[in-house]
């Protein structure tokens, strides 16, 4: 897979309404946990909209998460299962003024990750 250049995503993602952001985060949220796990994934949305442990958990709840499906897996990482992971995006919105630029970055920061399907 070639590089795909920071500048030009970044502008291409900033030109997207709220609801295709939201989309597309929601669709990198789970090709990152499918790919590089649950964990790891989460871990990089945490670093990129500036949420710990317990600002997962807020978002995950706020956006309509159930809360008892988040918990530490064997590494000591935050878990949740996949298909409930874009809830946390859902939540961030309505907590943080700022989701859409943390959105952004977290598109833009992992978009090598990102799969695309015709």
């Amino acid at each position: 897979m070639s590089e795909i250049e920071e500048k030009g995503y970044r502008e291409m993602v900033v030109a997207q309404d709220d609801a295709q952001v939201d989309t597309w985060a929601a669709d990198l949220f789970i090709d990152f946990a499918k790919r590089i796990g649950v964990g790891t994934a989460i871990a990089a949305f945490c670093t990129a909209t500036g949420l710990d442990a317990r600002g997962f958990q807020r978002a995950f709840l706020v956006g309509g998460g159930p809360d008892h499906v988040v918990g530490i897996d064997t590494a000591g990482s935050l878990a949740a299962p996949i298909f409930e992971l874009p809830k946390a995006i859902a939540g961030l919105r309505r907590i943080d003024p700022d989701a859409r630029q943390k959105l952004v970055d977290f598109l833009v920061e992992h978009r090598e990750v990102m799969s695309y399907t015709a």
